[in-house]
């Protein structure tokens, strides 16, 4: 018996930002079981004192699969097992288009990472996506759904989609989504907005990701328009004009050392403005740390310390910084325990069903990469209406943690997931390298917050389910189809009747 390769210790802390001192955290990053222990206790686990644990105790921690009488391999083959199990059912089941009518953009930010299409020139700038091609792309999306895959929703991206010279072909590209049943939304910069409010109406645009850095001349120096004026107010304003009309908003900050210190500003101006009375205004803020632009990166830890040194609490702290938060949904998701936890091996779309296609049908597995058309997917067949792919497609579906020599075996497999790929290639030169970041000091500072809080309210011991149980009823029949075969439904069944997929009351 041993503790298992994938178990955490951390401590608790409560709502004053206390250590909750006779209790300790455990979490088991492949199961993803998070359970609370008398310190006592949990010392002797990780001494591997199991036989003085309490015998109801032990035999918890043995079927959550915090220890194990399994070897490390038997472990790692779990992992393999659940990654598999992922990719083909879920990872490839959907299809997430962003589609860029044009590579154009009316800014000039300094930390772009798509500053190297300005080398390009104007004309190629200024291509928008023929009619012809958006036919062709949504001929390709209409097929895909044909065959089952669920399609759903399309994101506009640019370069700036919502240049007031695009209106036309955003027009027609959101006629294509209107005849699919396809939700719109946009990624932009906000600048033109008002141009296109009502087309926003028109096709029921709901959800707009706009990018804000500072008050005035610190957001003008990092949103800078390509003619010198300023960017700041009018983005504000387009923004309250589009909440005036009931579109939901996600500002997101882009934060480096120029602007750390300038983050109560813009809160205040935020405040003094009104848009927080708005329900569907939010906003959140995301480190500059982008290896091929390193202009006074900062870290994301940086950012907490930030707003807690301006008033925030913890909590709030981390509901407005971008990877904390997404962190913290995850585990309040999973201690509601209305669903087994998440054993993505996936760290974004990029390696499931994301496309991003560019104005000449190029296809791209991430926005981080565009023009670079040696990283190229594939591209869109414009006489016959499809996609085709290439090998790189192939590589980027197997960048998955549970592949990966260097992420098997890691506690934080699927969590960090093997980190994003674009920055490995930026920092590496390789796909298949992990990029950490700093999964792991998030992990280790949300977890033991959400734990400490839940512990406080109701004392549960076990705060989350685990994956240990389905994974163990199945038989060496099952896990070698689900090893083999390519059939979704035949691996769906395996699942059921291992208990995988919970029948809802």
């Amino acid at each position: 018996m041993r503790v298992s390769t994938y178990e955490l210790f951390l401590p608790l802390i409560n709502r004053e930002e206390d250590e909750i001192k006779d209790r300790t955290l455990l979490i088991n990053g492949l199961y993803g079981a998070m359970d609370i222990l008398k310190k006592g206790d949990a010392d002797k686990v990780m001494a591997g004192d199991f036989a003085e644990l309490p015998l109801a105790l032990r035999e918890r921690l043995l079927l959550r699969g915090h220890i194990t009488c399994r070897d490390h391999d038997a472990e790692l083959s779990d992992q393999k097992l659940l990654g598999r199990i992922y990719r083909t059912i879920f990872a490839r089941s959907s299809i997430v288009p962003f589609i860029m009518p044009t590579y154009d953009c009316n800014f000039r930010c300094p930390y772009c990472f798509e500053q190297h299409r300005l080398c390009k020139g104007q004309d190629w700038l200024d291509l928008n996506m023929s009619p012809g091609m958006i036919e062709a792309v949504f001929q390709s999306l209409k097929d895909y759904k044909n065959r089952g895959y669920k399609v759903s929703v399309c994101k506009l991206y640019g370069g700036e989609p919502f240049m007031a010279k695009n209106i036309e072909t955003v027009r027609l590209i959101c006629r294509h989504c209107k005849e699919m049943g396809l939700e719109i939304r946009a990624i932009t910069n906000g600048y033109d907005l008002d141009s296109f409010i009502d087309l926003l109406d028109e096709f029921k645009i709901k959800h707009l990701h706009i990018t804000v850095d500072g008050v005035g001349p610190v957001n003008d120096r990092m949103r800078r328009h390509k003619s010198g004026c300023g960017t700041y107010d009018k983005i504000l304003k387009n923004i309250e004009l589009a909440l005036q009309h009931d579109i939901k908003i996600k500002m997101r900050v882009n934060v480096n050392r120029d602007n750390l210190h300038r983050i109560k500003d813009l809160i205040d101006d935020i405040k003094a403005r009104g848009l927080m009375k708005y329900k569907n205004y939010s906003y959140y803020f995301k480190a500059i740390n982008d290896y091929d632009h390193p202009e006074n990166p900062i870290q994301e830890h940086e950012i907490i310390d930030e707003l807690l040194s301006i008033g925030f609490t913890a909590q709030e702290a981390i509901e407005h910084q971008n990877q904390y938060s997404g962190l913290a949904d995850e585990i309040q998701k999973l201690m509601k325990k209305e669903n087994y936890p998440d054993f993505s091996p996936c760290y974004c779309g990029s390696e499931a069903g994301v496309m991003v296609i560019d104005p000449f049908g190029h296809v791209y597995p991430c926005t981080e990469i565009v023009t670079k058309e040696e990283t190229a997917l594939g591209y869109v067949d414009q006489g016959a209406g499809r996609i085709i792919w290439n090998f790189a497609r192939a590589k980027w579906r197997t960048r998955t943690s549970d592949l990966m020599a260097s992420c098997q075996g890691c506690p934080y497999a699927f969590i960090c997931r093997g980190g994003c790929g674009a920055k490995s290639m930026a920092r590496y030169g390789s796909l298949f390298r992990e990029d950490c970041g700093e999964h792991k000091e998030i992990l280790q500072y949300v977890a033991s917050r959400a734990a400490g809080r839940a512990w406080e309210e109701n004392l549960d011991e076990e705060l989350t389910l685990s994956l240990a149980g389905p994974v163990s009823r199945l038989t060496e029949k099952d896990r070698k189809t689900i090893m083999e075969t390519r059939n979704q439904k035949e691996m769906m069944e395996i699942m059921k009747k291992a208990g995988f997929v919970l029948q809802k009351s």
